[in-house]
């Protein structure tokens, strides 16, 4: 520990001695170990949380499998509420299974105004299969989801009863929900946010309040087993395996399915661990594989900061060479001095993962703030914890021993004799030195490239998501999502508030159009299954699934959608009158090819009557300006009735000062509606393209430190072969060089480096770049446009770099070189 203490003490010393070559090494090595930790950090709070759940190895999450879905959803679906029953009833594997919902939207109010609140309904065995107790008060009691209707009780998260009631001492009182009055009996424990990590519920509800919390579209659902709305986990016996629980799980399957033909032809089921349940599978491999283009990208801009810093040591280590040299005829051991180096270097990287550690918090925040508002209360957090910490402890001791090892070693070989003769500038250390700085220089361009290529194409995708044309109006447009429904509006009561909101909305100055649709564009709508009439519904090719809105006549008026054959709705499509849609002309091509769609009949999977299709309107996009052309049926509004409608104003002019208008009409009409979710429509396009805005910032700024840290180490390698040939450029001008002759030959090598570290990258983006493929908005992994700008941009910041050094030795004095050799 004494020899430790005085090798930690020398380095310090040898720091201070050298402020501007250690700032630039802090510097470098903060910024990549600081860009490794922003990274990391996003990726522990996505996938690598732990759940707060009594052995978690123990839960098991079951989805539905569906040959007709073609894997277009990860390859795994939620489960019915019926075939949950089934499963939980016949099984022999699980000493329990409990079923939950996504985080659901209501309307909540204690003593003030209501508010949005986020709300999962479960099974009363919710907690008791997870193993969560409640920190205060109870969780649910078996009886409580039992009868519909009969027990609304709620239980509260941490977070949110901090955030929002007061403290843990709302237990045994009573909260509004969608004018329902519920007893607060519980309060999740600190850190318990369900199973879901990306978005957390501010309350659980028994799943027989359902009646009360799902839109009235949906509450039919909740007994329909082709409707899959749960999400479920269970806890398996001792000693069963995961495969033997599926199998014995696709045992029930098969029986549900001869027994219940129509709705469970095709469907069984497939079993994955709950940490893998954390994320639906139809998002875990997109966002796992942008994870681990964040994560090569900036590990290979901490590999450019080591080489700079490598090669920052290698030049410190031939000015020490006589202090070396001393040493080891002082009888100071290679092993000895290798410690000595290596504890420098360690110490370095150290101060630097301080630095770093400051610059991903700042980063942290940045992300943070850029969250559209609707993500700000219950997104995944990203906190700086433990494993964050071992983390940045990890990259900081791996990066002192990867960037101090070779110097350590190349110095410690230092020749005695000819050291301490001052030959300072024998060819045999310069000329290693030089090669090692060479390679060093080449990787960076080569990794610099690989990080620009990288974000170059995040950077061109995004531009072309804008260039994207969606298929509707993309400037005149506002929305604004209403739910009359979790105000205790009854049918007619909300019919009567669309009417007078209609109203309001159209006097408004500057409003030329107003409908109401069921969904906010790009924000997803509910899929079910299609049939055409004559075919047969238990074949699957027969089956198709079909994007569903409900609308208002004038919908497609007021959106700019096209109507391409075919009618409006009118007033006259109500209740009791023949059931119509209007389908767009994707849906027209797949189920009738070559034929005029109009007049036509098709049937929903659950329904028992067919629907006459009145009109085909253009297809546009869903749920992502990305997607592939996606079949959709609008059905009107008065034959689908729904309580959670969004309404959609077109101005004549920008839209956004109009939008503060129609929540004040919408107050005025009742303030005690829920009205949320305010944009126009350039916010909701924005909102839409977020995680692609996020990773291109990400990407941009991370590509722009490679570059910057790749032009400082060429800098530097060319600076030190300038003062190691000194003599040489000397002597060349001595006997009659000209300025230019010398300034070529230098420019002539840094740019050789830069050429073979551009074609190396080129060959690794190549590679790298068809792995992000399926990432990209509009342009080819290969974008030759990306490729070029890139290379370009090196080879001028190549040529920047180098132009300094290369302009010194154009201009050394002969005599001054030759004197001091």
């Amino acid at each position: 520990m004494d020899v430790l203490w005085q090798d930690i003490r020398f380095a310090v010393r040898g720091m201070f001695k050298n402020p501007i070559s250690t700032a630039i090494a802090v510097l470098s090595l903060a910024l990549g170990i600081g860009a490794n930790t922003t990274i990391f950090t996003l990726l522990n709070a996505v996938f690598l949380a732990p759940l707060p759940v009594r052995q978690p190895s123990e839960l098991m999450a079951v989805y539905t499998v569906d040959e007709n879905a073609g894997g277009g959803f990860g390859g795994a679906l939620g489960v019915s509420n019926p075939n949950f029953r089934d499963y939980r009833d016949q099984n022999r594997v699980f000493t329990g299974m409990a079923a939950y919902t996504f985080p659901l939207p209501v309307s909540l109010a204690v003593e003030k105004d209501p508010q949005q609140a986020l709300a999962e309904l479960v099974t009363g065995n919710y907690f008791d299969v997870l193993g969560v107790s409640a920190v205060a008060g109870r969780t649910f009691l078996p009886d409580e989801d039992i009868t519909p209707d009969a027990r609304p009780v709620a239980v509260a998260s941490y977070a949110f009863c901090q955030r929002r009631l007061g403290g843990t001492s709302i237990v045994g009182r009573t909260i509004h929900i969608n004018g329902t009055l519920y007893t607060v009996v519980g309060v999740a424990p600190d850190g318990f946010k369900g199973v879901n990590s990306l978005f957390s519920p501010d309350l659980w509800l028994p799943s027989m309040m359902h009646n009360q919390v799902l839109p009235a579209q949906f509450r039919s659902f909740f007994d329909e087993r082709r409707a899959l709305l749960f999400n479920v986990i269970g806890r398996v016996k001792p000693g069963v395996t995961l495969p033997q629980a599926q199998d014995h799980l696709k045992t029930i399957a098969r029986a549900l399915e001869q027994e219940y033909q129509s709705p469970n032809n095709g469907r069984s089921v497939i079993l994955k661990p709950i940490t893998e349940a954390t994320i639906f599978p139809a998002l875990r491999g997109a966002l796992f594989l942008g994870g681990a283009v964040l994560m090569t990208v900036v590990g290979l801009v901490l590999l450019i900061a080591c080489s700079n810093v490598a090669n920052l040591l290698l030049a410190k280590a031939a000015a020490r060479r006589q202090e070396i040299a001393t040493r080891v005829a002082l009888g100071a051991s290679r092993r000895r001095l290798v410690r000595q180096l290596l504890t420098e270097s360690v110490i370095l990287a150290l101060v630097s993962a301080l630095i770093g550690l400051a610059v991903a918090s700042v980063a942290r925040t940045a992300i943070a703030s850029m969250r559209p508002p609707f993500l700000q209360q219950n997104f995944v957090e990203f906190a700086l914890d433990g494993r964050v910490l071992l983390f940045t402890a990890i990259v900081a001791l791996g990066t002192g021993i990867v960037f101090g090892l070779v110097p350590a070693l190349q110095a410690s070989k230092t020749d005695v004799v000819s050291a301490l003769k001052e030959e300072m500038r024998t060819a045999g250390p310069s000329r290693r030195r030089l090669a090692l700085g060479n390679a060093l220089v080449v990787a960076q361009v080569a990794l610099s490239l690989v990080a620009l290529v990288a974000a170059g194409l995040f950077l061109r995708s995004l531009q072309k998501a804008h260039s994207i044309d969606p298929g509707f109006e993309t400037r005149r447009l506002a929305v604004v999502t209403v739910n009359p429904g979790q105000a205790g509006y009854n049918r007619a009561r909300t019919r009567r508030f669309y009417e007078l909101m209609s109203q309001r909305a159209a006097a408004i100055p500057g409003v030329e159009h107003v409908a109401w649709a069921s969904n906010i564009p790009l924000f997803g709508a509910v899929p079910r299954t299609v049939v055409a009439e004559g075919h047969d519904p238990s074949l699957q090719a027969s089956r198709n699934f079909s994007t569903t809105i409900t609308v208002s006549p004038g919908y497609f008026a007021t959106t700019g959608i096209g109507l391409l054959s075919g009618r409006d709705f009118t007033a006259a499509d109500r209740e009791g009158s023949v059931p119509v849609a209007i389908i767009n002309e994707t849906m027209a091509a797949r189920l009738w090819p070559n034929e005029n769609a109009v007049g036509r009949r098709f049937q929903f999977y659950t329904d028992k009557f067919m629907r006459e299709v009145v009109g085909v309107v253009r297809t546009t996009k869903y749920v992502t300006l990305g997607e592939n052309p996606q079949l959709a049926a609008y059905i009107p509004l008065e034959q689908e009735f729904s309580d959670l409608m969004v309404l959609f104003t077109r101005t004549n002019g920008e839209p956004a000062p109009i939008l503060g208008t129609v929540q004040g009409e919408l107050r005025a009409l009742d303030a005690l509606v829920p009205a949320t979710n305010p944009f126009t429509i350039g916010q909701v396009i924005d909102t839409s393209l977020w995680a692609a805005r996020l990773a291109a910032i990400l990407l941009g700024v991370i590509g722009g430190l490679a570059l910057v840290l790749a032009s400082i180490g060429l800098y530097g390698l060319m600076a030190y072969s300038v003062t190691q040939r000194q003599q040489e450029i000397g002597l060349r001008m001595a006997l009659g060089a000209a300025q230019a002759v010398v300034l070529r030959a230098i420019l002539r090598q840094a740019m050789t480096l830069v050429g073979i570290g551009l074609l190396v990258g080129l060959a690794v983006a190549v590679l790298v770049s068809r792995v992000v493929a399926r990432l990209l908005f509009g342009i080819s992994a290969t974008d030759p446009t990306t490729f070029a700008l890139v290379s370009l941009i090196l080879v001028g910041v190549g040529l920047v770099a180098s132009l300094v050094p290369a302009w010194r030795a154009s201009r050394v004095d002969p005599i001054v070189a030759l004197r001091s050799a």
